[in-house]
């Protein structure tokens, strides 16, 4: 009895502490299992959902908000902990003590972590509704305190894993294996290992290697006629509106995806398109147009000029449609390269990059988006017919002048030297 009475005005407090970092946990747990679709969803939550997108913009500074928190919480805890225990063993009930201090760490436990955190991970989109303007508040307050606490973190990095590498999350091999292991025939498992490691490429070629330029597309402005939708379906099925002016696109439709209950809106069917700067690389664009939901992407200069525009048909067709030159090895070793039969035909409008990779020579120095761009950076002139130029020990000779000034090139081993250009 005397001992209850020592722990009893106690217990709200702890009660209190308890709640407070099972909201802590649970919300962690909930804005951190959003997932693209369930964040696209809170968007049309004019409330809340701009104030959690504008909690997970910053992850570093939400996450190191709720681990101050409940750093906080629990010392508070345990200290109460700690003095109740003291209490107890002052009036000899050292075993009580002994038995209060673990149910009380097994208390918070369950209540502030495993279970909130649970409910959390299951319930994601209700409990970030919930949690989010308090949450914010919360990070508000400690806000002061954030840039000390990121400095102490980078010190101490610094200090005692001055050479700590991040564990990538997944390595190709594991990816290469795991088709190896589960695909029904050798034959099925090359393709699927092909168009993985095609995959991988997008991060080597800059998005406006692949890009449409300017001169490959029309803008058109509403009312459209029925020869604009036809003029889209042969370019490509995609319809670009202008804002007015003669190369900003505002919007991009997909035609061939229209169902004809939509051609009499179709302002409604317009999406606006992603903007990319030409540097990125086409992977961060596919990513970034799965991760948005959206089918085109504008590439601008570094003066915010649009540029091209690429579509995630386009990467998807060139990943599907290249030509194969490697094959596999037995034990599933790296991939070993095809001799080429030359001379070998492609457009000029292919990477430069990419026929550098295909041929295994130097890459191309500079901004040489296409072949038809090398050439006409060697030869200081567009390409015309009959055109011919060296580099990295091959010929490259224009043979065909196709519509819309594309060319078709011929290349042709000349020597196996070093590079000349």
């Amino acid at each position: 009895m005397i001992a209850a009475e020592e722990i009893l005005p106690w217990l709200p407090a702890m009660l209190l502490l308890i709640l407070m970092s099972a909201f802590f946990s649970g919300s962690e747990a909930a804005l951190f299992s959003l997932q693209p679709l369930d964040r696209r969803r809170l968007k049309s939550n004019k409330r809340d959902g701009p104030r959690i997108e504008h909690l997970l913009m910053d992850p570093e500074r939400l996450l190191s908000a709720v681990l101050f928190w409940n750093l906080i919480i629990n010392m508070a805890y345990f200290g109460i902990v700690s003095i109740a225990g003291k209490r107890l063993e002052s009036i000899g009930e050292a075993r009580f003590a002994i038995g209060f201090t673990l149910f009380s760490l097994l208390l918070i436990i369950f209540f502030s972590e495993m279970l909130p955190k649970s409910v959390a991970v299951k319930n994601p989109t209700k409990i970030a509704v919930w949690v989010a303007r308090p949450l914010s508040l919360s990070i508000r307050i400690v806000s002061p305190a954030l840039p000390l606490l990121k400095f102490a973190n980078r010190v101490a990095q610094r200090i005692i894993w001055p050479a700590f590498q991040p564990e990538r999350e997944l390595e190709i091999e594991d990816i290469d294996r795991a088709i190896r292991l589960s695909a029904p025939d050798d034959a099925f498992a090359d393709r699927e290992r092909l168009l993985l490691r095609r995959l991988v490429s997008l991060a080597d070629v800059r998005v406006d290697e692949w890009m449409r330029p300017r001169s490959e597309y029309q803008i058109h402005q509403f009312p459209l006629s029925s020869e604009a939708l036809q003029t889209a379906v042969e370019e490509g099925g995609y319809l670009f509106i202008g804002d007015g002016s003669e190369d900003e696109i505002s919007g991009a439709i997909a035609v061939r995806w229209l169902r004809p209950s939509q051609m009499d809106d179709l302002p409604g069917a317009m999406e606006a398109p992603l903007i990319v700067p030409w540097s990125t690389n086409v992977a961060n664009v596919f990513d970034e147009l799965c991760r948005e939901d959206r089918d085109i992407a504008a590439v601008v200069n570094e003066y915010g000029e649009i540029i091209g525009v690429i579509s995630i048909d386009d990467v998807l067709e060139s990943m599907v449609m290249q030509p194969d030159h490697s094959v596999n090895t037995d034990d599933g070793a790296a991939d070993s390269v095809v001799e080429i039969a030359f001379p070998l035909r492609i457009e000029g409008s292919m990477s430069a990059r990419e026929l550098a990779n295909r041929l295994q020579v130097e890459p191309p120095t500079g901004r040489n988006v296409t072949v038809a761009g090398l050439i006409q950076t060697i030869t200081r002139r567009f390409p015309r017919l009959g055109d011919v130029c060296e580099w990295n020990g091959h010929s490259l000779l224009v043979v065909a002048e196709l519509d819309k000034g594309k060319v078709e090139i011929e290349v042709t081993q000349v020597s196996k030297g070093e590079p000349n250009s």
